[in-house]
């Protein structure tokens, strides 16, 4: 039995490509696996909805050309969750169909090809929900309704380690897994288990970490190597620039997460209260121990369901304004274009509004700063929801031409309102969907709903004769390699220069929020939740800050306009990492039609113009 294991992430998300170079250095080196995700509800409903993936064909052929290609020579396997963004049974063939391909364009040996599928059939998730047995995923998702299930483009679950498992020790001579949809750390932990490292605590965390590759790194790259023992695990980033510290490791465990502390999965919570970070003497490498992972009792594992519904088709339009007197009567205008919309066009639509550059702060005067700026231009952006494409593009050419055409009071530039970007500025975009399902299946054995299955793909060579010498493949031209690592170094010393900077200045006698910290960020937690971040580099501006109450539930309240306590479902501050967490309720669910924010990731600025007292520094 080995003493550890090494794994290689190139990149947090399969075709969104990586060093070539940094990736064979690492495979030379010698690694056990390669293992990375390829799925995400971050980006909205629409994969889920409407059968599309999270990059293009071409993308996924580029980086599955190059794992494939150190498969081949090295017989490093290869492990991809969540195949091509949603999981689905279809979005899994498709990538064994590129894989495929990539061997019999290359004449590459044959290889075995093990899938698991996660699509759940509607007739289990209706017998599971009239037994009581799917309840909502968090406080801010709605209880399930019938409709949501019959609505249901498709379903897939989220499959814990025990599939994956289950079918490496059926194959365990496995060249490349293809899994649907999985909780991401799952085919991390996974690997761990078959090779013989059974503490659930470090595999979890340590997949948790590596899911992202080297994002947990300062600055934030790809490529990321993890070395797992009995007792601890290693971070380290391959781009020679970047370094993971204690913080940056202990910041991105709570990335995305409800809390800090508690991360629930499936089959039970990882508990990192516990953990310890510890810089190696490199200066580039963090070990963690001390990770937990507390099971669920017997008999109450759960899966998590994700599934999306058609809404109708959308239409939109998009231009600026610069006028300052029709900028100071935005508020008054666009509802009554609406109301004149609905006057000529008497059908129904959704019509949403919003301009960028005006009021982008949710101001709270006595919390936040916002005087000093001119706003000299801003962009108006309008969606529209109808029943058919050609109703919801009727709509948006209307909505263009009043916002074009509008009078206002005190109006001198009679030629014009809205400057055109392009023409026609008002566009399809085709079919809407929104989230319906993200709920908590229970059921008896964690791996029965997700069948898997083996073949050989490639075709053996027809004159017996043995494979070619071990070569190093091809890699990318060194122009753009040089280029590349430039780019990498640039990016390092930018990071390490540019202070943070907000304008205006704060008022006399305070700073912002956003210059003490090191870290600001808001991000989805799944569809219906929104989590923020605020951390600091040193513990004495931590310890004041906490000491202090600069932020608390009733500031986070205030700020973001929540009147029901129960809908901030976490507030608490997190030593490790130096921060404090906050997580709502999100007020308008990721990618449904009145969102602007599907990632959820702009949220964060009234933190940054949070006012600090000087005296409490």
């Amino acid at each position: 039995m080995a003493e550890e294991i090494k794994i290689l992430t190139p990149i947090g998300m399969l075709g969104y490509s990586f060093s070539e170079n940094l990736f064979w250095s690492a495979i030379e080196d010698g690694v056990d696996a390669i293992i990375l995700d390829s799925g995400s509800t971050d980006s909205g409903p629409a994969k889920l909805a409407l059968g599309q993936t999270t990059v293009s064909r071409q993308a996924y052929e580029r980086d599955l050309g190059i794992l494939v290609s150190a498969c081949h020579y090295y017989r490093v396997p290869v492990l991809i969750g969540s195949a091509a963004g949603d999981g689905t049974n279809a979005h899994v063939a498709l990538l064994v169909d590129i894989v495929s391909q990539i061997v019999a364009k290359e004449g590459f040996r044959c290889m075995k090809i093990v899938t698991i599928e996660a699509d759940i059939p509607k007739s289990t998730i209706q017998s599971k929900f009239d037994e009581g047995l799917v309840q909502p995923c968090g406080n801010g998702v709605p209880a399930l309704q019938q409709a949501d299930i019959d609505d249901a483009t498709v379903v897939v679950a989220q499959m814990g380690l025990e599939p994956w498992v289950k079918a490496m020790e059926a194959h365990p001579d496995f060249d490349i897994i293809i899994a649907g949809r999985s909780y991401d750390p799952a085919p991390y932990a996974a690997f761990c288990v078959h090779k013989g490292f059974p503490n659930l605590g470090l595999a979890y965390h340590m997949g948790k970490i590596m899911e992202c590759g080297a994002v947990c790194a300062v600055p934030k790259s790809a490529e990321a190597l993890a070395v797992i023992r009995k007792d601890s695990f290693d971070i380290r980033p391959l781009n020679p620039a970047a370094r993971c510290t204690p913080l940056s490791v202990a910041a991105h465990t709570l990335y995305e997460k409800s809390r800090p502390d508690l991360l629930a999965g499936p089959g039970g919570v990882l508990d990192v209260t516990r953990s310890v970070f510890e810089q190696l003497d490199d200066g580039r490498t963090l070990r963690v121990s001390g990770s937990e992972f507390l099971p669920v009792a017997e008999g109450q594992y759960t899966i998590k369901l994700e599934g999306a519904r058609l809404t109708g088709h959308a239409a939109m339009f998009f231009g600026g304004i610069r006028d300052p007197i029709l900028i100071s009567q935005l508020d008054r205008l666009a509802p009554m274009i609406e109301d004149t919309i609905r006057t000529v066009l008497p059908y129904n639509f959704e019509l949403a509004l919003h301009t960028y550059g005006k009021d982008s702060l949710l101001a709270e005067p006595d919390l936040l700063s916002t005087s000093g700026s001119l706003v000299a231009e801003v962009g108006v952006l309008g969606k529209i929801l109808a029943p058919t494409q050609e109703k919801a593009d009727a709509v948006a050419n209307l909505a263009k031409v009043f916002f074009i055409h509008a009078p206002y009071p005190g109006q001198v530039a009679t030629a014009g309102n809205l400057m055109m970007p392009f023409s026609p500025c008002e566009l399809p975009l085709g079919p809407a969907a929104e989230f319906c399902l993200y709920h908590l299946m229970q059921v008896d054995d964690a791996a029965e709903l997700f069948p898997f299955t083996a073949r050989t793909i490639g075709e053996p060579r027809a004159d017996g004769a043995a494979m070619p010498a071990l070569e190093r493949p091809k890699q990318e031209n060194a122009e753009a390699a040089s280029f590349r690592d430039k780019a990498n170094m640039a990016m390092a010393v930018m990071n390490a220069q540019i202070p943070t900077q907000l304008s205006p200045p704060p008022p006399p006698g305070t700073v912002y929020l956003g210059s003490l910290a090191s870290i600001v960020r808001t991000k989805n937690c799944g569809p219906f939740e929104l989590t923020m971040d605020v951390m600091f580099s040193d513990r004495d501006t931590y310890a004041r800050l906490r000491s202090a109450e600069i932020l608390s539930r009733e500031i986070i309240a205030r700020l973001y306009h929540i009147d029901r306590p129960e809908d901030i479902i976490a507030c608490l501050w997190w030593e490790p990492a130096l921060a404090f967490k906050a997580t709502i309720k999100r007020p308008v669910v990721s990618g449904s039609f009145r969102d602007f924010d599907v990632h959820g990731s702009g949220w964060h600025v009234p933190l940054l113009y949070l006012r600090v007292a000087s005296d409490l520094l």
